[in-house]
């Protein structure tokens, strides 16, 4: 029996991750997410250009590039179980409402309504790391991706036929997740026919954690002994957490300000039980006692006056939260610094700090004087790691998406040096496994 994989979105491109997976039984998705543009967001392309039937929704992790557009499934009257690790619930559940409120602020159209985002927790059905599961004619597993909390590897047995979706992944150990472990998922797990690996940095060498940590603090450190306020932007959910543990291995002589969603992310993680979630207790004191909770608008007027100090806040690519807020207020003075944390994608209001040093202030084009960094603290497999775990994936078959023409080309002349079959497919294309 033959299954095809449809692919709606992160086809060549970063965002709105979407895979239909349609087999003689039933019709699956690997994630549904949405991509954001400088005027609202990007759906997954003409999902029910074909049929409208959805039997079962399996979720990788909770980032709204790959869980943005669940809410549109309920919006077209489709009820079916969200196969997701119960972390990957509760941060998404979170991600989906903050989605929802910045997109009623800021008058953009989103292509559903209130109803669906609870419908969309009722439809949920939590899955245990490695235990397997059976939905139909599936037999299912969620396996550590070491991504961010409750992140997931998807291995699928339709019909005798194995595919693993990585999902978004990381093989290096993090302050804030164990690896994944993809030697030991081939030894138990495989063969597997298909591998659909995700490719973000599939043409990049990230740097080494520690040397990377190291120039961090340094930096921080610098800005916080001539007077200057650092901002942190952060991904709510992993580069927020990892900061702050991160940040306790000094004692700063400067408060540490934390803002934005990420401390309700926080909060849920330390919550949650999770083997694969480490220094917890260390993560736990620095939310608890060692940072400033900001929660006001006159609370952050006051963090953004305070010198020396350190601002850690969403959005992590400056497309909502409070970091802009604090932006307009620090981004005149060249003692200050803006210290971005992770991915900028192209059109985002970081990728345009980060590549033209200026940014629309209260609609006004502004040239940012204080200096910009951007500190690669990637919860992403860069080039070698992604080649080493198809190496030891070994699959008959390679599907290469989730990255850049540039990412996606790099690993595909590399795989077909390597003798592996590999495709790259474009947004709306299927192949048959």
């Amino acid at each position: 029996m033959s299954m095809k994989c449809i692919f709606h979105g992160a086809a060549r491109e970063v965002g709105r991750s979407c895979i239909e997976v349609q087999t003689a039984q039933g019709n699956y998705l690997l994630d549904c997410g949405v991509k954001f543009t400088h005027d609202g967001f990007a759906y997954p392309d003409k999902l029910f250009a074909s049929s409208k039937r959805v039997d079962a929704i399996f979720l990788s992790h909770a980032h709204l590039d790959h869980s943005g557009g669940l809410p549109l499934i309920e919006h077209y009257g489709i009820t079916c179980p969200i196969f997701c690790t119960h972390q990957t619930l509760a941060i998404t559940r979170l991600l989906l409402k903050d989605s929802y409120k910045i997109a009623r602020i800021k008058h953009l159209h989103a292509a559903f309504d209130k109803v669906d985002l609870k419908e969309v927790r009722k439809d949920a059905r939590r899955v245990k790391p490695d235990k397997l599961y059976r939905f139909k004619n599936v037999l299912f597993r969620f396996l550590n991706a070491g991504h961010i909390p409750g992140s997931a590897s998807i291995l699928l047995d339709v019909d005798g036929k194995r595919l693993l979706y990585t999902g978004d992944f990381n093989t290096r150990t993090t302050r804030l997740m164990r690896p994944a472990d993809y030697q030991s998922i081939a030894a138990e797990y495989g063969p597997i026919d298909c591998l659909i690996t995700e490719s973000t940095y599939g043409a990049r060498e990230l740097p080494k954690r520690p040397a990377l940590e190291r120039d961090f603090l340094d930096s921080v450190r610098r800005v916080v002994k001539r007077g200057g306020t650092v901002l942190v932007p952060v991904f709510a959910v992993g580069r927020a957490q990892e900061i702050l543990i991160l940040l306790a291995r000094e004692q700063w002589p400067c408060p540490i300000y934390f803002d934005g969603m990420a401390k309700e992310v926080t909060r849920k993680i330390l919550l949650h039980q999770s083997t694969h979630v480490s220094n917890k207790d260390i993560l736990n004191e620095m939310y608890m006692k060692r940072t400033t909770l900001i929660s006001s608008q006159q609370r952050r007027m006051l963090a953004a006056k305070t010198r020396p100090g350190i601002i850690v806040t969403t959005s992590g690519m400056l497309q909502g939260g409070p970091a802009m807020i604090y932006l307009k207020q620090l981004w005149h003075d060249p003692t200050n610094a803006v210290f971005l944390t992770g991915y900028q994608v192209p059109g985002t209001t970081g990728y345009r700090l980060l590549t033209k040093g200026s940014v629309y202030i209260d609609g006004w084009k502004t040239f940012v004087k204080c200096p910009v960094r951007k500190f690669d603290f990637s919860g992403h497999a860069d080039t070698e790691d992604i080649k080493q775990a198809i190496k030891a994936i070994n699959p008959r078959l390679l599907i290469i998406q989730h990255g850049e023409p540039e990412s996606v080309d790099h690993l595909l002349a590399w795989a077909k040096q390597e003798g592996f079959d590999a495709r790259g497919p474009a947004v709306g294309d299927a192949i048959t496994i």
